[in-house]
């Protein structure tokens, strides 16, 4: 099933309104929403995943209910913790509630909170550089489809057709989030090796509460002249990588390793179908109407399963078409195109960070 931006803020709204129920539970447990009401926690639920984050001050706590631990700003497992469900309804036991206050140097008066200046925006996550991808190039020109048209003979190359997106892709979100990095693979008819591209991703440098979007833009071709539409791709949510470097954690943090790992794959995967989704739709309000959408597809490509962050591969359409092609040679409608994709990764950003800045749609 996929989540929409809309359907999670549902999702979200419904399970906040559980926890708002009276919880049914021992004199020392308390219900989670009175637990973050009274002590002044921000609270973060993933529906998707059935995970949870309270954040007090710099202080991150990390939990799923029903499991025997919870996890200290990502670094320290607390085992024996107690939160859980009780008649649907999400419980923290007392043992529970004052490790994390003591954890938090909480005290019977909240942790102030630093007021923001007009032109500063709240912290929490945020889409810090954006990677755009526009395949092949040089050398290799990628889907190559020839045609004859009206007795001439007409070549479009992959390389060409992903490369002037991929500019104007560039143009519009440079211009629209001044506060972004906004880093094209190539920006000319090079050929940067598929190690190349994945690398330069994975070397941006990031903040705290930073993070990074991969898009990878390409056309299609193939033996049936028949075939057409554009599609966007991610990775299969079963797929599992070694996002974490053991080498660069201490030694709590190594204990916990895989469960990091785990958590961060699972963020990885719902961010990256959200994002996939949102250019998908974004694609089919912009283009739709002349081409077919083929929708979402799972496979395993280079670029996507090496780059260590949310990543997407966009398929614009088919060069084996005659009248794709012409289409995919016409600067009007891959203008259409780029609107749709800029569009979809738009949306995602802007639902993203409202949601973990406390906003409202």
């Amino acid at each position: 099933m996929v989540i929409t931006g809309r359907k999670s803020a549902v999702l979200i709204v419904f399970l906040l309104f559980i926890l708002c129920l009276n919880a049914n539970a021992a004199s020392d447990d308390i219900s989670l929403a009175d637990f973050i009401k009274q002590n002044n926690f921000s609270f973060r639920w993933s529906p998707i995943l059935d995970t949870g984050e309270l954040k007090y001050g710099d202080d991150i706590f990390s939990f799923k209910p029903g499991e025997d631990f919870i996890v200290y700003n990502y670094k320290e497992k607390i085992t024996g913790s107690g939160i859980y469900r009780d008649g649907g309804i999400i419980i923290i036991d007392g043992k529970t509630a004052e490790t994390i206050l003591s954890k938090s140097g909480f005290t019977s008066s909240p942790r102030p909170v630093e007021k923001e200046s007009a032109d500063v925006k709240p912290s929490g996550h945020r889409i810090a550089a954006i990677i755009i991808d526009p395949g092949h190039g040089g050398r290799d020109s990628g889907a190559i489809g020839r045609h004859e048209i009206d007795g001439n003979n007409y070549t479009v190359y992959e390389k060409d057709v992903v490369l002037d997106i991929a500019l104007e892709l560039n143009r519009r979100l440079t211009s629209a989030y001044r506060d972004k990095k906004i880093i094209l693979t190539r920006n000319n008819d090079s050929y940067p090796s598929l190690d190349d591209r994945v690398e330069k991703a994975n070397n941006v440098k990031l903040g705290k509460n930073e993070a990074i979007v991969f898009v990878s833009i390409h056309a299609n071709a193939s033996f049936n002249k028949n075939a057409k539409g554009f599609e966007v791709w991610y990775l299969p949510p079963e797929y599992r990588r070694d996002l974490l470097d053991e080498n660069n954690a201490d030694k709590k943090t190594k204990d916990i390793l895989p469960i990091l790992n785990t958590m961060l794959e699972e963020e990885f995967t719902i961010e990256s179908i959200l994002l996939a989704q949102n250019i998908l739709d974004g694609l089919d309000k912009s283009i739709g109407s002349k081409d077919l959408n083929r929708g979402l597809k799972e496979e395993t490509w280079f670029v996507v399963k090496n780059a260590k962050m949310p990543s997407v591969l966009i398929e614009v359409g088919f060069v084996s078409n005659k009248e794709e092609s012409v289409n995919l040679s016409d600067k009007n409608y891959l203008k259409k195109i780029t609107e749709g994709i800029y569009n979809g990764i738009k949306r995602f950003i802007d639902n993203l960070e409202m949601i973990n800045t406390g906003g409202e749609n």
